[in-house]
């Protein structure tokens, strides 16, 4: 892999990006953990993980959502059908990166495969190598298309046990670089005051029994 996609990867990935991913994961974590202590009676049944891993995944990635529209942001997120059943994933938008997140059972693994994610890691064989026409000017200009990436995770008793940025190699065989966003946090815990953190928590609970709501 060129050297020129990986200084690109840490040129979209700086310091803010990723205090602003470590602090939405632990707004939607505390939220959903909060949310599950309060309603513990109603989560008593023995199928409840398979609610727990629906309203987590919810919060994550509805706090990535609400967050873009901070003035401070600095990215975007859109919602793409990525199969014929009308599948829509979350994605994350920087200047040159295209992002998924999710849920991985090792700090190294990449999501699980599907088309829309092999699709796009086509574009981190090497610069120049997918190319577009951006027609939002006067005149159509070429443009290199986006690379690809994932914010990955994992989650056990209540705590997540990693937390990487992490590029998937062109084939989508394995990753070509990660950060460990969890050497840092005693840098991005500060990053947003806390009672910003508190505000958004809950905001976060409110969707979260909307979301119920329609489950039930």
């Amino acid at each position: 892999m060129e050297n020129r996609i990986i200084e690109l990867f840490e040129e979209n990935f700086g310091f803010a990006f990723k205090a602003t991913t470590y602090n939405n994961m632990i707004v939607a974590i505390r939220t959903f953990e909060q949310f599950k202590k309060k309603n513990e009676d109603f989560f008593s049944f023995e199928k409840r993980e398979t609610v727990f891993g629906h309203l987590r995944t919810y919060a994550i990635e509805r706090q990535f959502n609400d967050s873009a529209f901070n003035p401070r942001a600095n990215y975007a997120v859109s919602m793409r059908q990525v199969n014929s059943y009308k599948h829509k994933a979350l994605c994350i938008e920087t200047k040159d990166f295209i992002v998924n997140l999710g849920r991985t059972n090792g700090a190294f693994k990449l999501l699980p495969q599907s088309s829309y994610k092999k699709d796009f890691a086509k574009s981190n064989a090497g610069l120049s190598m997918q190319l577009s026409f951006d027609l939002s000017g006067e005149y159509p200009v070429v443009v290199e298309s986006k690379k690809y990436a994932q914010i990955t995770y994992g989650y056990k008793f209540g705590d997540m046990t990693h937390l990487n940025i992490v590029l998937p190699s062109e084939n989508y065989s394995g990753s070509e670089y990660t950060v460990n966003l969890l050497a840092d946090v005693n840098v991005y815990r500060n990053y947003v005051p806390e009672e910003l953190v508190e505000e958004s928590i809950v905001a976060l609970k409110k969707n979260l029994s909307d979301e119920i709501e329609k489950i039930i």
